[in-house]
């Protein structure tokens, strides 16, 4: 009777803990305005983008249901510090001063940032050299605000998304806009009459390599992540997610 009773209590166990991983949820923060990584479909108000995808894929493999939560980018981390969150996926570069704040995951993706600027000041503003003393527009709290904080004496405009800045920037605002390329080459394909008014110069500058961020007691959770990042690339699931956003380079 007592090995019965003890059966039926580990299988009990077993069932909940099943029941569990089944049912897991994942909340992931991300701030939807930085096409092709996460934006929202105007037609079917979805989460969309290779971020996104990447991170569905990631849900799969760990069982587990993907719960996206739309922030402002700098709300993000303190959302995750504060656990509202328990992932943050927004095109995060790796930063020395962000690991001192949060787990990263492996490298998903690797960036770099350029400039775009206005065809009449296109000869002029070929490089960041060429930005010493202009306005230069960036998303706030990016890696590209950080590197026009090391431009002598730029004027900075800090904008909520990449694309109001180069809005900013057609219309006069700034004199360029930091940016990561593989954006700004989508926004300016996406958006041709904006695109027609521009110059995105052929420089890339620092590569960064883009990463999910965690809490730093949540390395258990990092580790899984990365686990599930490692099948996706072996079984050929992530080409497939960058060749659909990305194609064939």
């Amino acid at each position: 009777m007592f090995m019965k009773k003890a059966f039926a209590a580990v299988l009990a166990t077993a069932v909940l803990v099943a029941g569990a991983v089944e049912a897991k949820d994942l909340r992931v923060a991300s701030n939807t305005t930085f096409p092709p990584f996460e934006f929202v479909n105007t037609q079917t108000g979805e989460v969309s983008g290779f971020e996104m995808d990447l991170v569905r894929a990631v849900g799969k493999e760990l069982g587990a249901k993907i719960e996206f939560q739309v922030l402002s980018f700098d709300a993000i981390i303190p959302a995750m510090l504060s656990g509202t969150v328990e992932m943050g996926a927004a095109g995060f570069s790796i930063t020395e001063e962000r690991k001192k704040r949060v787990l990263y995951s492996d490298p998903f993706y690797t960036s770099g940032l350029s400039l775009v600027t206005t065809k009449a000041k296109a000869g002029a503003v070929k490089s960041m050299k060429d930005l010493e003393g202009k306005t230069i527009g960036v998303q706030i709290g990016t890696t590209s605000h950080n590197a026009a904080k090391k431009v002598k004496g730029a004027k900075i405009v800090t904008f909520n998304t990449a694309g109001e800045a180069i809005l900013d920037l057609s219309i006069g605002g700034s004199d360029a806009v930091i940016n990561d390329r593989p954006v700004t080459a989508y926004i300016m394909t996406q958006q041709p009459k904006l695109g027609a008014q521009l110059v995105h110069q052929p420089e890339t500058y620092s590569a960064d390599d883009f990463a999910f961020v965690f809490r730093k007691d949540q390395s258990a959770l990092k580790d899984e992540v990365n686990a599930a990042l490692a099948k996706l690339k072996s079984n050929g699931e992530y080409d497939k997610i960058y060749e659909k956003w990305f194609g064939k380079n």
